[in-house]
């Protein structure tokens, strides 16, 4: 980390993975890459002669103009859950429930993270000390539950997370003058230290996406999400706040 602060942009210095410093430069060396921009990819182009897919089917998110692209190849890079909506709305006589859903089994079994729990306190101490960009950079703790051998009454396990940081505190007392250079002058309180946790959540069938009957402005199915969490996801709560 060299303490640029815009992770959420793609590092400009490639520090991290993102397309946006990593795969989208390196295609535009090769001189190949065409960016198609307020595009939105409506579904995918299965030709039933051929038996294969062989395009997508954009919708243009100013015009609304339907264009159809083909290649040999396609990635289907639409991210978890809206992967599932594009192959569930590419339909054909060969698919007719979504492409390649012959099981019946597209869109369901959606695992995802237990967020839910946080521990948080103050360290007295390095009162000298401050941050600087994204440093102190954050910690993590891998599993450690049910690595080698089933040790807990919940199924699985959970990753946390650690950081540490200072706060800033600022004096609103008084008024005119005095206020506005107290505001001005604010001080650094303690370190606070905190963690969150990372849990597996077990595929249900009952934790499942959907096409919804209700469609967005270019004529695509809106997501319904259906999802819940169980009481293994409560137990490993517990279990991550008294090993905390």
């Amino acid at each position: 980390c060299q303490a640029r602060t815009m992770c959420e942009r793609g590092c400009p210095l490639g520090a991290y993975f993102s397309s946006n410093a990593s795969t989208l430069p390196w295609a535009q060396k090769t001189g190949n890459l065409t960016l198609q921009p307020n595009a939105v990819v409506h579904s995918i182009i299965y030709d039933e002669g051929k038996g294969k897919a062989t395009g997508v089917r954009v919708v243009d998110a100013q015009t609304k103009n339907v264009t159809e692209y083909f290649a040999r190849i396609i990635f289907v890079n639409a991210g978890a859950l809206n992967t599932n909506l594009l192959l569930l709305n590419s339909t054909s006589n060969r698919f007719p429930n979504g492409i390649g859903n012959d099981s019946g089994t597209l869109g369901k079994y959606v695992a995802f993270h237990n967020y839910r729990a946080r521990i948080t306190g103050q360290y007295e101490g390095f009162m000298d000390k401050t941050t600087e960009g994204r440093r102190p950079t954050s910690a993590y703790m891998p599993r450690f539950r049910n690595v080698h051998r089933q040790e807990t009454d919940f199924l699985r396990g959970y990753a946390a997370g650690f950081y540490s940081s200072r706060n800033m505190i600022r004096n609103d007392e008084g008024f005119g003058k005095s206020l506005k250079e107290a505001l001005n002058n604010p001080q650094l309180g303690p370190w606070n230290v905190g963690s969150h946790m990372m849990g597996e959540t077990i595929p249900k069938e009952t934790s499942y996406v959907a096409l919804d009957s209700k469609k967005d402005k270019w004529d695509m199915p809106l997501l319904k999400i259906s999802m819940d969490y169980d009481d293994n996801d409560e137990k490993m709560i517990v279990d991550y706040q008294e090993q905390l």
